[in-house]
């Protein structure tokens, strides 16, 4: 029975207080209108005012919860809004550099097709193994398009491969840095009568050429350009190949070998030339737009 008896008294005490607090809430209030106020009153207003300001305290500092927990969301709102404005903004940045990328490249097949007096038939890399990245790579056009096998194949830097087989659709290409394919080239800056040898891949350097073949005393040295010399009934005489990195002579000391730069970039194969057969006259010559004649 103790205990029912303290919570009665507690309840008591409780309302107690809040009648003496709303007396003198209320004559706080009927006093704050007049001039003169007699003691009685200045005497509440003295006690009162601890409690108005605890009140008022307390009504800013809700208001001030509130308000804070609605900025807070609005900042919220505001942070995702502006994460998906980035990304957004970074996805466009990667997209416009790529057109740029992809507009450059047109611009200088574009002058390849101008420069050149072949037919050629344009057509994009779609399929590469990563297990024979030197070896071929897969075009969209084929026979539909008038595509056929040992036709040449170009970049806008120069020679990378012929045509080896063709479907209705696509065509594979077989690289020159792979094993099967020889071209007869020359040096472009020389043009010795006769002196002519045969690129091929370099078995020790994946990704590279090497022309081997040539006369122990051939005018060739490191930077040369080396073109293919229109002989083999395959490539046109004057594609360019590559660029001469070293000579040195082979192990009996009869003939000249030299390591070559690839003129086209075989690890990056995008748009490609496939040079048409019929369009190439005897005798002619290509000439690459900024290239030496």
């Amino acid at each position: 029975m103790l205990f029912p008896k303290k919570r009665n008294n507690q309840y008591k005490k409780i309302i107690s207080f809040l009648l003496v607090l709303a007396i003198l809430l209320a004559a706080a209030k009927f006093t704050a209108g007049r001039q003169d106020i007699t003691l009685p009153e200045e005497i509440l207003q003295v006690i009162a005012a601890p409690v108005q300001g605890a009140f008022q305290y307390v009504t800013r500092s809700v208001q001030d919860f509130v308000s804070g927990l609605k900025s807070y969301r609005q900042l919220l709102q505001e942070n995702k809004e502006l994460r998906k404005q980035l990304a957004e903004n970074a996805t466009l940045k990667v997209r416009l550099t790529e057109l740029r990328k992809e507009n450059m490249r047109l611009r200088k097949m574009l002058e390849l097709q101008d420069a050149l007096s072949y037919e050629m038939i344009a057509a994009e890399v779609i399929a590469r193994d990563p297990d024979s990245w030197f070896n071929m790579v897969t075009i969209n056009k084929g026979k539909k398009d008038s595509v056929e096998p040992n036709m040449a194949v170009i970049t806008t830097e120069g020679l990378i491969g012929y045509v080896y087989s063709v479907s209705y659709t696509t065509a594979n290409v077989l690289l020159l840095t792979d094993s099967r394919p020889g071209v007869s080239a020359l040096v472009q800056r020389s043009r010795e009568p006769g002196v002519v040898g045969v690129v091929e891949y370099a078995p020790d350097k994946p990704g590279y050429l090497q022309m081997r073949g040539l006369p122990r005393d051939a005018n060739i040295l490191a930077g040369d350009t080396i073109i293919t010399s229109g002989l083999g009934g395959i490539f046109p005489k004057g594609l360019v190949i590559g660029h001469v990195l070293e000579t040195g002579v082979d192990e009996l000391g009869l003939t000249r070998y030299a390591f070559l730069q690839p003129a086209a970039n075989f690890n990056r194969l995008e748009e490609v030339f496939v040079i048409k057969s019929n369009s190439v006259s005897s005798g002619s010559e290509a000439v690459y737009p900024g290239g030496e004649e």
